[in-house]
């Protein structure tokens, strides 16, 4: 079961984080640079609301593999950056609900309105708040890929 709980880990967390990866530094600046906002912000409203499915889908797989791995691999008792990360991946579902909940939904309202400005200061906040999701996912797999490392190296050494 642990080997199917760090694969399906892995997996949330690359359909989580490339996504971000993906969105903040490809689609969106591509979309800015050949885009005007009125034809920009319903294609990436379209591009959130798939994303954000599999964001769902990737959160409460990574979230549930995570803490299955917390407690039946560690106990409930694991090594300081396996908490860090638990912390971090907890902060990262709040900040995706935050999104969700509030400047998401306000954008389609927005969009549905004709409402472009509002539209576009949400769609300011989500990017905001997705870049500093990304940061934290980005910083999560360095720390989780550290850990491991050192991990190996104690068992070994």
């Amino acid at each position: 079961m642990h080997s199917i709980a760090v694969v399906l880990h892995l997996l949330g967390t690359v359909v989580w984080v490339g996504g971000m990866f993906f969105a903040h530094v490809a689609l969106r600046p591509a979309a800015q640079e050949l885009l005007e906002p009125a034809q920009r912000l319903p294609l990436l409203k379209r591009v959130l609301d798939r994303f954000f499915l599999w964001v769902w889908v990737a959160m409460l797989v990574t979230l549930a593999s995570g803490y299955y791995m917390f407690f039946a691999t560690y106990g409930g008792k694991p090594l300081v950056y396996v908490h860090i990360m638990s912390l971090l991946g907890l902060i990262m579902a709040a900040i995706f609900l935050l999104i969700w909940f509030l400047p998401y939904r306000k954008m389609g309202k927005a969009l549905q309105a004709g409402d472009i400005a509002n539209a576009a200061i949400q769609m300011g906040t989500i990017r905001l708040l997705i870049l500093v999701n990304l940061a934290l996912g980005l910083f999560e797999v360095v720390l989780g890929g550290a850990g491991i490392a050192l991990s190996a190296m104690m068992v070994k050494g």
